[in-house]
């Protein structure tokens, strides 16, 4: 007799982000509500603030610090943003903080990534001055000959600062000149020191940073550290600066754009991949007055907390010129999107796009890179970017010594003023991209025009990109759109062009099953800003639709040309029934949305298949839900939306499949603490998962699958799987009373769990990805496994213990007959008889193989029949 188990899973409205997994959790920081600021009493790891205190405590909060000291900018005041350190994660920490009514915002904050004629011996090398007009750019000016010195950051992986053609061009900060001798660097007679009678433990300058004599070291190794001398732990950064600063005319190896401007170096980072305190180093910059600041990294997370640094750093006078990514997708980088920051898209000499360089809205402008002779750490220098891909890593310090050679030569315009003849003096390269019009910004950058052209101003032009879809307001507040609704839309946009007033956004879509009651909306657009629609438009849903992601339109009609995002697309899922498949990322490798998708339609189901995660699982019939693997694209389970939604869908009866690596296993149990008073995640879901423990896992290769008994897997194995990444697969115990063990891996435990759940709800979890399984012969194949879970979830076989419903109990003159529902798959049953109503403590079931049961009445009026599945 096969019984089977069943399992649910939860999964909330969520917009889950997919991306490649970060290097390390990230740093939680919060930023207190200004109006608190008279509260604030900060001692150890307290704020004096008592709800915040309380939640700090709770999280077993390690270390609370300021990220940045009082600032001199007080329009942008960022002394109340804090990060913290804590056992947990730090979504985990941000999801309990966020909470908190004195707290405006938190979040994490990820790592970034990074991204890579004069007489100069190897200045021939360097072929893409010829793109950039530069010798006609240095008969106008050479940079070191401008009235005013030019300060170049360089927030990266260090410097090595005592490298030839980089040490005579390095910062000397003569706060920290403690023997007042005019230097804090100088040549010993054979090579760059720094003074060591300015080390003298002091921090004469007041900045927080002792014997910060030419820059800082904000990372000195993966548990933290400072250290007063940015020499890098890697390359990048250093052949970074000598694209940006090298020391030029002297005869020695490489030239830079400008002539011998002045570099700061600065490192953040202990490795040379990744950037983990960018934006302190470029706090450090602007406040010791850098002019221009090169950020050639960056990452796909939004912070609130890192744009209010771009904005105070703006404030402070300096130009941020960041890369715009590598991965040849229009998806915003930050800190290159972020506001008041210059985006630099990479460019082969000729004008054509680099292959691997990103385009889209938020890119303002290219730089020509292909051949750059530039230093290295080791004191040599390499010629890099030789292909046709160019990394966007060394196109933005091309973009930054142009802004220093172009503020050398106009001293006086202020930073909008250069950042529009920087972006007005680019030349037109749409007729050699035409896949890319106008998603390279302005164009290619232009070193003779930025110097000689007459007042150029950029093109007046709108440029669009949709930043948030977030849950639609719908009429009974179940968060589902339902066939017969009438509902509205909210999102958010992202303008990086000029403002217009009045703009018309006119909604429109294909389908059929919905009406478009109201179409329009009128609003300004902002200047390089954000705006959001609430309850924007009104949709009917058709009482005959079926369910799906429909896919709508939103074009924007304004006085000036929208150049990027005149038509943006968004998808909404109509709840009415059937199968919902969601898998992070559509297609992707190590996750089964797409394949499940079509062996479901073929075994006839009707499919709503999407990458938008649904605000409510209501009204499917079955729920797949895909979230790939760590080490690869994947989605974390970490919002309490998501929490919210996939446990009402699980205590309603829902039917959940569920995949993935950490979803369960760490996701759960470590990222939303405290989401439903007290309980965390898994203290809520394991159990309506059929799960008693679950544990990370460790990396595994599939190498014998075994299915059990009485479960959907009865009778399938798979001895190998084509999944690329087999990092983080969870393993788990089954509650022992509803719930079983589906899959085995041979020497590694339980990678699957079948559950059928006391409150109608059926579940499978799956650590591995179901469309990377290798086909073996029938039974052991994938289009067999999705059609036994199908059934699984669709029949009333059960696995383990189940009530069965009494259906009378008569009382004759000696005896009490009870007879009960039939159970399928049931071996027998468990009859249990007390004194009292539900206090079944103590008694010994009677096993009965029938429906029914007759005993000597002995004052025993309460019954309770449990069916048995072995």
């Amino acid at each position: 007799m096969k019984c089977i188990l069943m399992f649910v899973l939860l999964f909330t409205v969520a917009v889950a982000f997919a991306n490649e997994m970060q290097p390390n959790t990230g740093t939680a920081v919060f930023k207190l509500k200004p109006e608190f600021r008279r509260e604030m009493q900060l001692s150890g790891t307290r704020t004096g603030v008592t709800s915040l205190d309380d939640k700090l405590k709770r999280l077993n909060v390690s270390g609370l610090k300021q990220r940045f000291l009082t600032p001199k900018n007080v329009s942008h005041d960022i002394s109340l943003i804090f990060s913290v350190s804590s056992p947990y994660p730090a979504q985990a920490v941000v999801n309990v903080l966020a909470t908190d009514p004195h707290v405006q915002y938190a979040e994490v904050i990820y790592p970034d990534e990074v991204f890579a004629v004069p007489n100069d011996a190897d200045y021939s090398l360097s072929q893409y001055f010829a793109a950039l007009e530069a010798e006609a750019a240095w008969d106008i000016h050479k940079g070191e000959s401008g009235s005013n010195p030019v300060i170049l950051a360089i927030a990266d992986t260090g410097v090595k600062w005592s490298h030839v053609d980089l040490a005579e061009n390095i910062w000397n900060n003569l706060g920290e000149d403690a023997n007042a001798n005019g230097y804090t660097l100088y040549h010993n007679g054979s090579t760059w020191v720094m003074d060591a009678g300015d080390i003298n433990g002091i921090d004469d300058d007041n900045n927080g940073k002792i014997d910060d004599l030419i820059g800082w070291d904000f990372t000195v190794s993966e548990s933290g550290g400072e250290s007063n001398d940015p020499q890098p732990p890697g390359s990048h950064g250093t052949a970074v600066s000598g694209i940006m600063a090298a020391r030029t005319n002297n005869t020695e190896g490489t030239s830079s754009l400008p002539w011998n401007l002045t570099l700061m170096p600065l490192s953040c980072s202990y490795n040379d991949s990744y950037i983990y305190t960018g934006y302190e180093g470029i706090i450090y910059a602007a406040e010791k007055g850098a002019d221009v600041i090169n950020c050639s990294w960056g990452g796909t997370s939004f912070s609130q907390a890192n744009q209010e640094v771009i904005n105070y750093t703006f404030g402070l006078g300096s130009i941020i010129v960041a890369a715009a990514g590598n991965s040849n997708r229009t998806l915003p980088i930050y800190p290159a999107a972020y506001r008041n920051v210059l985006a630099t898209a990479a460019l082969q000499n000729s004008g054509l796009k680099s292959t691997a360089s990103n385009y889209g809205a938020y890119v303002d402008f290219g730089a020509t890179n292909s051949m750059i002779r530039t230093t290295l750490v080791s004191g040599g220098y390499a010629t890099v970017n030789t292909g046709v891909n160019n990394a966007t890593s060394y196109a933005s310090p091309v973009a930054s010594a142009l802004m220093g050679l172009t503020k050398s030569y106009y001293p006086s315009l202020t930073n909008t003023e250069l950042i529009t003849r920087l972006k007005g003096s680019c030349d037109d390269i749409d007729s050699l991209n035409p896949s890319y019009v106008e998603q390279l910004g302005e164009g290619k950058l232009n070193a003779r025009r930025a110097l000689a052209d007459v007042a150029p101003v950029p093109d007046n032009e709108i440029r669009l990109y949709l930043q948030d879809n977030y849950a639609v307001t719908e009429p009974n507040g179940n968060r589902a759109i339902e066939p017969g609704e009438t509902f509205s839309t909210n999102f958010r946009l992202r303008n990086y062009g000029f403002s217009a007033s009045a703009a018309s956004f006119v909604l429109s879509t294909t389908s059929t099953d919905v009406t478009i009651l109201d179409n329009t909306v009128i609003a300004d657009i902002p200047e390089d800003d954000y705006f959001s629609f609430t309850d924007a438009f009104s949709i009917y849903v058709l009482p005959t639709a079926v369910s799906q992601y429909v896919t709508f339109t939103i074009t924007t009609l304004a006085s000036i040309p929208v150049a990027v995002g005149g038509t943006l697309t968004f998808s909404i899922p109509i709840n009415a029934g059937g199968v919902l498949v969601w898998e992070a990322v559509a297609g992707s490798r190590n996750m089964s949305g797409s394949y499940l998708k079509t062996q479901l339609q073929t075994l006839g189901y009707t499919c709503a298949y999407g990458t938008t995660f649904p605000f409510s699982f209501y009204n499917f019939d079955a729920v797949f839900l895909c979230f790939g693997t760590p080490g690869y694209y994947m989605s974390r389970f970490d919002q309490p939306y998501m929490f919210t939604a996939l446990r009402e869908y699980l205590e309603a009866g829902g039917k959940v499949y569920i995949e993935g690596g950490d979803v369960v296993g760490y996701d759960m149990a470590m990222l939303l603490p405290d989401v439903d008073g007290e309980l965390d995640a898994y203290e809520v879901l394991w159990p309506l998962l059929g799960i008693q423990s679950a544990d990370d896992g460790a990396t595994n290769v599939i190498d014998l699958l075994e299915g059990a008994t009485f479960t959907p897997t009865e009778g399938i194995n798979f001895s190998s799987s084509l999944q690329t990444v087999s990092s983080s697969i969870d393993t788990f115990t089954p509650l022992s009373s509803n719930a079983r063990a589906a899959f085995t891996e041979s020497d590694y435990g339980c990678v699957a769990v079948a559950n059928t759940g006391a409150l109608g709800q059926r579940t499978l979890v799956f650590s591995y990805a179901l469309r990377e399984l290798v086909d073996g012969t029938f039974p052991s194949t994938k289009a067999n496994l999705v059609s036994e879970i199908m059934d699984f979830f669709e029949t009333d076989s059960f696995i383990g213990e189940l009530e069965a419903p009494i259906l009378i109990i008569t009382t004759l003159e000696d005896s009490i007959h009870v007879s009960w529902s039939a159970i399928e798959n049931a071996d027998y049953y468990h009859v249990y008889a007390s004194e009292k109503p539900d206090d079944w403590s103590g008694v010994t079931p009677v096993i009965v193989y029938d429906t029914s049961y007759t005993c000597a009445s002995e004052n025993k009026k309460f019954y309770k029949v449990i069916a048995v599945c072995e």
